[in-house]
C-alpha cells in the first residue's frame, strides 16, 4: 500500500533541506503507522511558512503581526466556552496573553506551551493562507508529490488538511481512494472555514471529486479540530468523522498520536 502524508504546524526542521526532511518524516511516520509493508512519503512544506514570512526561532506574541493577532483572537473565540471568568483588560497582547493563559489552566497545559504553540500557529496559518508565492508552492509540493507516488491513501494532519483540501479541489489531481484528515481544522469559523479556497457554498464545503472516501478523525479534546463533527456538518461527502482519543496531558494535537490510534489503522486497512 502506498501511503503520502502532509504534516501540520510546528514541524519546521532547522538545518535540513525540505528533501532530508521529507524523508525523516517519512520514516517517523511509517514507524508511528506500523506501517512495515506499506510505502510511506510524506510531503514536508515547513521551510517555506518559515523562510518566507520571515519568522524567528522564537515563539512569542509580542512579534506577532495584526493579522496573526487577529487569528489568535478568532481561535480564541472559537473554543467552546471561557475558560475562565476573568475579564481580560489592557493592550492587545496582555489580553491574548490573559486568555492563554486561562485556556492553557483550563488544559492543564503550561503557559508557556500555550503560548508557544499559538505563536507558531498563527504564524504558520497566516503565512499560508496570505495570498502569494508561498500557498502556491506549498500547494505544488503536495500536488507533484501526489501525481509521482499516486498514493492508494493521504493522510493530512491539522494544517496539512487544509492544503490537502485546497490542492485537491485543483483540477488534475489523480484519483486517490482514501483520504483522511486527523485534528482537521477545516470546520474552524473564520479562522480556517471562511478562509478556504474554494470558497464554502450556502455554508457547505465539499469532498474534493478525485477522492473515493473522506474520513475524519478529531480528538474531542484537541483545541484545532473544532467545532465537534463540524467536518462532516460542514462538508458534504465525508463518510466517517470519528471521535478518537489520542490527548496525553498537553499534547491535544500531536500526529504521532493520531496516527498511532487503532481508529487509522483500521481505516487504511480498508484500502490495504
Amino acid at each position: 500500500m502506498k501511503i503520502l502524508g502532509i504534516h501540520g504546524i510546528g514541524n519546521h526542521r532547522p538545518g535540513e533541506s525540505h528533501e532530508t526532511a521529507a524523508r525523516n518524516l517519512s520514516t517517523a511516520w511509517a514507524k508511528y503507522l506500523g506501517a512495515d509493508n506499506a510505502d510511506v512519503h510524506v510531503v514536508y512544506y515547513a521551510d517555506l511558512l518559515r523562510e518566507t514570512g520571515g519568522q524567528s526561532g522564537d515563539e512569542d506574541l509580542t512579534d506577532l503581526t495584526p493579522a496573526q493577532e487577529e487569528l489568535v483572537l478568532e481561535f480564541l473565540d472559537a473554543q467552546p466556552a471561557e475558560p475562565s471568568g476573568r475579564v481580560p483588560q489592557g493592550l492587545l497582547t496582555a489580553l491574548l496573553r490573559d486568555r492563554l493563559a486561562a485556556l492553557a489552566e483550563s488544559r492543564e497545559c503550561p503557559e508557556w506551551y500555550m503560548q508557544w504553540y499559538m505563536a507558531r500557529l498563527a504564524k504558520e496559518v497566516v503565512s499560508y493562507q496570505t495570498p502569494g508565492t508561498v500557498r502556491a508552492e506549498v500547494q505544488r509540493r503536495l500536488s507533484e508529490a501526489v501525481e509521482l507516488h499516486r498514493p492508494d491513501a493521504l493522510v493530512a494532519h491539522s494544517l496539512g488538511s487544509v492544503v490537502a483540501y485546497e490542492t485537491l479541489h485543483r483540477t488534475g489531481t489523480p484519483h486517490i481512494p482514501l483520504w483522511v484528515t486527523v485534528g482537521s481544522p477545516l470546520a474552524l469559523p473564520k479562522v480556517v472555514f471562511d478562509r478556504l479556497d474554494p470558497a464554502p457554498v450556502d455554508g457547505m464545503g465539499a469532498r474534493p471529486g478525485g477522492v473515493g472516501r473522506w474520513a475524519n478523525l478529531a480528538d474531542p479534546g484537541d483545541l484545532v479540530a473544532l467545532p465537534a463533527k463540524g467536518v462532516s456538518r460542514r462538508f458534504t461527502g465525508v463518510v466517517s468523522d470519528e471521535h478518537v482519543v489520542i490527548h496525553q496531558g498537553f499534547k491535544f494535537h500531536h500526529a504521532e498520536k493520531y496516527l498511532r490510534s487503532p481508529a487509522i489503522a483500521r481505516l487504511l486497512a480498508t484500502v490495504a
